[in-house]
């Protein structure tokens, strides 16, 4: 008899732990109030989603720690984002989402080129999706429902899409929903963004074999990501992790610069085929011949030098701050992270021409001199603050990513 008032205490506990960790509300049209029916309402970087039913509700359940990002669409509307953090839940919402407007065709200060799938998808995919062996297993299964413009006199290329772009990676066993925000490759100075949210639905498949597959893969991935590192940084485990982290310096080649502001030969273009190349030619220039066998050795040389500290920094180091259950990182010039549990792939030295390294190896640095917000899950804020190169720059792909609320498997 005295086992039963104990059994419902703790079932009482569990149900009011589970209804504290919800979102409900409601979508409605912000002019007519109407309830928007069939709206995408998911918590973005997760695979907790849903959409709302015939009135307009919603419900959402064991909502993960940390900051996150509501995200509220459906077609023909404005995307509605609300941020809010489990601290604030259980979260009762009332969304109102606006009627999309045509975009009026203002001045535009650069001319650009329309461009569609046929042209640009290859070129959306290696940077979007990845080179890796996991991006050979995944599909737009909406290529018609993103378009390009190609601004050439700066030589960028940027991509819309009116709907989430829907990407099934047979890989990692997600179908993956993505809201894109914004997306540029700058061919000039070799640079990419993407922003958006993500949405992931778990594919679902009888095949037991395939299930353990993708659990694997899945595993696979998340090792040595950006999270993981991020997890690792927050609970004080980089080295028991896997994670070697190193301070490096980057010291300007100072006689580089000088000699690119004195020497600058004359172009002209030559066709080849279909291709224009700029050519620099020296005939008639003033310098002597010395002087100009010098320049173009200097020009051959790197911008920088680096160097590599020699001592393994901790995350005590590293994190700046602690405010709540968030811990703030903050470091100045580059550090430069070697994971040791897993190799690079070949896919990535044969597309970089890199030499082949048995470890992973990676450079981040913070833009604008800005902070990062880490959670005990991992999430981190602003990515757009945080910079990879080398090995992360590669991998840290659509066709590689998985939900924050992935628990990887416990060896």
């Amino acid at each position: 008899m005295k086992l039963i008032p104990a059994i419902s205490f703790f079932l009482l506990l569990f149900f009011d732990a589970t209804a504290q960790r919800t979102i409900k509300g409601r979508v409605v049209n912000d002019v007519t109030g109407v309830p928007i029916a069939g709206s995408s309402v998911f918590i973005s970087s997760t695979s907790k989603g849903t959409v709302t039913d015939n009135a307009g509700n919603f419900e959402l359940i064991d909502i993960p720690s940390g900051k996150h990002d509501l995200v509220i669409s459906c077609i023909g509307y404005e995307t509605n984002v609300y941020s809010f953090s489990s601290e604030q839940l259980p979260l009762k919402l009332k969304v109102e989402l606006t009627v999309k407007v045509k975009e009026l065709q203002n001045v535009t200060i650069e001319q650009y080129e329309e461009g569609g799938w046929e042209r640009w998808g290859k070129t959306f995919m290696d940077y979007f999706v990845g080179t890796s062996e996991n991006a050979t297993l995944c599909k737009i299964k909406n290529e018609k429902a993103i378009r390009f413009r190609y601004y050439k006199k700066s030589n960028r290329l940027q991509a819309y899409a009116d709907k989430p772009i829907l990407l099934e990676n047979k890989a990692l066993g997600y179908m993956v929903h993505y809201q894109l925000e914004e997306f540029e490759i700058n061919f000039r100075k070799q640079s990419f963004i993407y922003l958006g949210y993500t949405y992931f639905e778990e594919m679902t498949n009888l095949r037991k074999g395939l299930q353990n597959r993708w659990k694997m893969n899945r595993d696979i991935a998340y090792k040595g990501s950006i999270p993981h590192f991020m997890k690792s940084l927050y609970d004080n485990k980089l080295q028991e992790n896997g994670f070697d982290v190193r301070r490096l310096t980057r010291t300007p080649n100072l006689e580089k610069q000088r000699v690119k502001e004195v020497y600058k030969p004359a172009r002209f273009t030559q066709v080849f085929s279909n291709m224009t190349v700029s050519v620099g030619n020296d005939s008639g220039s003033s310098h002597p011949q010395d002087s100009l066998v010098y320049y173009r050795k200097i020009l051959q040389e790197k911008d920088f030098t680096e160097a590599v500290g020699t001592n393994l920094l901790t995350a005590d180091s590293l994190i700046a701050k602690t405010e709540g259950e968030y811990k703030i990182l903050y470091f100045d010039q580059f550090l430069y992270i070697v994971y040791k549990n897993e190799d690079e792939e070949t896919a990535y030295n044969r597309v970089t021409f890199s030499p082949k390294r048995i470890f992973q190896h990676s450079y981040v640095s913070l833009l604008n001199d800005m902070y990062i917000v880490i959670d005990k899950g991992g999430n981190y804020f602003n990515p757009r603050d945080f910079s990879t190169s080398s090995y992360w720059s590669w991998s840290e792909k659509m066709a590689n990513l998985v939900p924050v609320d992935y628990a990887p498997i416990d060896k």
